[in-house]
């Protein structure tokens, strides 16, 4: 990495200060290769100004620059886009930039971080992370590091590869890989407690996480051969699947004349769409596979005989 470039090193010092490290000019000058000029500007006019409740500091007894513990963790942001960040208040602050753009970007930054930290994706159709937005911000933080976890989930103790956050049909999730038994797995995140963040970094398929993004429920199984599924769609209800498609794999086979239409889309377990099918009776019926058809038809006859 070059650290000539301000963007990477402010990056890789922010890395180390959440870290632990206590971090001296001269230490920084030697690990980075740069001045020490450079060092004292980095901080003074990019690092120090970036929080106003001092996460960042100086220590003028040791003479080394420090932060509270694990700060990242307190925010959404990555060391990389703090940087980002950091280097756009000081251009805020330029003599050729307009005038009061410094307070307003600062004041943008502040509410920003508030709107991620406090009301993400905070809708009534999606679970509220009001009893566990701090476990979200650190797995998100472990996600990105890709940092081993040790957590408590399900009542077991369990050390994790921490791999990506879905919501699922409203619900948020944590994707993992648990080594101790050699599976991917779907973890409700609301259940995951007593989250330590390792200083051990693990390495997995990049291809086999992208799969996640064809999930339609925590039912998603990436072990399985995927399956095709086709489905007929009323026109009462068409609209909605062709404005929100099921997942990335879905595409129209057929529009009729009433704006009813034919649908295919690949899942990986049948319990991946049956509740989606059993929401919208009468107005989405199972052309193919006979297997899905017949197991619909099952669950409705359960339901008559128990309620009908």
């Amino acid at each position: 990495m070059n650290f000539d470039i301000r963007i990477n090193r402010l990056s890789i010092i922010l890395e180390l200060l959440n870290k632990g490290y206590d971090l001296s000019t001269p230490n920084l000058v030697e690990r980075l290769g740069v001045s020490k000029k450079i060092i004292q500007t980095d901080f003074k006019d990019y690092i120090l100004p970036l929080f106003i409740d001092d996460k960042i500091y100086y220590d003028y007894s040791s003479k080394t620059y420090k932060a509270k513990n694990n700060f990242l963790t307190k925010t959404l942001f990555s060391s990389d886009e703090l940087a980002i960040i950091a280097i756009l208040k000081n251009k805020s602050k330029d003599k050729y930039s307009d005038e009061d753009l410094s307070l307003k970007v600062d004041s943008l930054f502040l509410k920003f971080e508030d709107e991620l930290t406090n009301k993400l994706y905070q809708t009534n159709s999606i679970e509220k992370i009001d009893n566990f937005k701090n476990e979200i911000i650190q797995i998100k933080n472990a996600v990105e590091t890709k940092s081993i976890i040790k957590c408590l989930y399900n009542k077991k103790n369990r050390e994790i590869y921490p791999l990506k956050i879905l919501n699922l049909e409203g619900f948020w999730y944590l994707i993992v890989f648990e080594p101790i038994d050699n599976k991917i797995k779907t973890f409700h995140l609301y259940t995951i407690k007593n989250i330590e963040i390792l200083n051990t970094h693990f390495s997995f398929d990049e291809e086999k996480i992208k799969t996640f993004d064809n999930a339609i429920s925590a039912y998603y199984k990436p072990e399985n051969e995927p399956m095709i599924v086709q489905l007929f769609i009323d026109s009462k209800v068409s609209r909605y699947f062709q404005r929100k498609p099921l997942n990335k794999t879905q595409r129209v086979l057929k529009v009729y004349d009433d704006e009813s239409c034919d649908i295919e889309l690949t899942i990986t377990d049948y319990m991946e769409i049956i509740p989606t099918i059993q929401r919208y009776i009468p107005h989405v019926g199972v052309i193919e596979p006979d297997d899905l058809k017949i197991k619909v038809n099952e669950n409705v006859e359960i339901y008559l005989k128990r309620f009908g």
